[in-house]
């Protein structure tokens, strides 16, 4: 995470994202700051891309949406997110000797790495117990 100060066009993004409380894709992103003047995508990438390249905010390859990062990332930590495949919700918690793990085997085949973040799918305990009751 660095101390560099955000656009204002990188601050309406990241509310957009805090506001949201759940995974969203870039174009609900867009929906949610147009009437604040930014309606191009490139514009919400590109302040994405800060924003993930500053640790504030994550990308769930799965989902292809962003998340606002809940907990630092220090010392290899790796951000792991419990996502929901009833409800879509997505919790994040974080792991350093998994990270330590991923570093190792990736250091043992040559390669370098530069990030890593996992993701769990399932049930959350909430879907778990409404479908229990339903049932």
């Amino acid at each position: 995470m660095t101390n560099r100060p955000l656009a204002p066009k990188h601050v309406l993004v990241f509310d957009a994202l805090k506001m949201a409380g759940r995974p969203v894709t870039a174009y609900q992103l867009i929906d949610a700051v147009r009437d604040a003047g930014i309606s191009a995508p490139p514009t919400v990438y590109r302040a994405l891309n800060r924003l993930i390249s500053d640790g504030l905010v994550h990308k769930l390859e799965s989902m292809n949406a962003f998340v606002v990062c809940t907990h630092t990332h220090a010392g290899g930590t790796v951000p792991v997110f419990t996502i929901c495949n009833a409800c879509g919700d997505a919790r994040e918690f974080a792991d350093e000797t998994v990270g330590e793990q991923l570093a190792k085997r990736a250091i043992e085949r040559g390669f370098i790495l530069d990030r890593a973040v996992i993701e769990l799918h399932g049930t959350c305990a909430k879907c778990v117990t409404l479908s229990a009751q339903a049932g």
